[in-house]
Parts: C-alpha cells; sequence; structure tokens
C-alpha cells in the first residue's frame, strides 16, 4: 500500500521545526561570536580609544613598542657583524695555518742544509776548494710585497712517476 508523501506524522513537522530553530540560534551564537572577537581585536589596537582613557598608557605603549623594534634591529645588526668577524676570523686563521705550515717546510729545509753541511765537514776531501769560476751568482730576493704574494699563492703539487 502507497501512502502519499505529503502525509506526515504531526510529531516530524514538530522536530524539523525544532531543529531549525536549534539551526537558526547557533549561526546566531557564531555571528556573535565572530563580531566579538573582531571588536576585541579592534578595541585592543585603537591606539586613540585608548589615549582617550588613559594618555599616560599610550604613552607607555609607545615606548614599549619603540623599545621593541630598537631590540629588533640591535640584534639583527648584532647577528650581522658576528657573521662578518667570524668570517674574517676563519679567513686569518687559514693564513695563520698557512704561515705555519711554510715556515715548519723552512725548518725542515735548513735542518736538512744543516745536516749535509756537517756530512760534508767531517769528510774533508769531499770538499772542492773554492775558485772564482766556480761561484754562482744568485738573483737579488724578491721584495716584502712580492714575498707576501708568494706566501698566498696556493702550494703546487704535481704527481710523482711510478716507478723508478
Amino acid at each position: 500500500m502507497a501512502v502519499p508523501l505529503l502525509l506526515r506524522h504531526p510529531q516530524t513537522n514538530h522536530q524539523d521545526q525544532e531543529l531549525e530553530l536549534r539551526r537558526a540560534q547557533v549561526a546566531q551564537r557564531k555571528a556573535q561570536r565572530q563580531k566579538r572577537k573582531l571588536e576585541l581585536l579592534q578595541g585592543s589596537l585603537s591606539a586613540k580609544r585608548v589615549e582617550r582613557q588613559a594618555p599616560w598608557l599610550a604613552g607607555l605603549h609607545r615606548i614599549a613598542d619603540g623599545g621593541l623594534v630598537a631590540t629588533g634591529v640591535a640584534a639583527v645588526v648584532l647577528t650581522g657583524l658576528t657573521l662578518h668577524w667570524q668570517n674574517r676570523w676563519g679567513n686569518d686563521f687559514r693564513d695563520l695555518h698557512a704561515a705555519q705550515e711554510l715556515q715548519h717546510r723552512v725548518q725542515e729545509t735548513i735542518s736538512s742544509l744543516e745536516q749535509f753541511h756537517l756530512l760534508k765537514a767531517r769528510q774533508p776531501g769531499a770538499l772542492v776548494a773554492t775558485r772564482s769560476e766556480d761561484l754562482l751568482f744568485v738573483p737579488k730576493p724578491p721584495s716584502a710585497s712580492q714575498a707576501i704574494d708568494q706566501i698566498h699563492r696556493p702550494l703546487r703539487f704535481s704527481l710523482m712517476a711510478s716507478g723508478y
């Protein structure tokens, strides 16, 4: 038996009305909450309202805001300076390490030359008598600026041929 759709129980019609009423109330509360949030936000950021109510408080807020901005700017500046100084310190440390390595190599060379000379001095027959024809003229050493340029140049390593 088919029941027409137009015939409903009176209870379901009443329940539908209650449901619609509840939905409307919920929507109204939601709109009120949203309006309250915006009023709170606008009221807290309104400097004119605070200035009218308590001028000394508005001045205190301005001082606090200025202090916060100044602190932020100082932090950014100090961060930049710290990074700059760390970079310079790193470069100087690398230069110091290169200079120490060169000094160590010079000391090793001097030591080996001294040992060679001492070995030859113990064997007097191995030394050759000096004559003017045997003298070699060495060119003048580089100036201080050229020497510094040579120190800063990277070392060149060549590959050794394998075998003898």
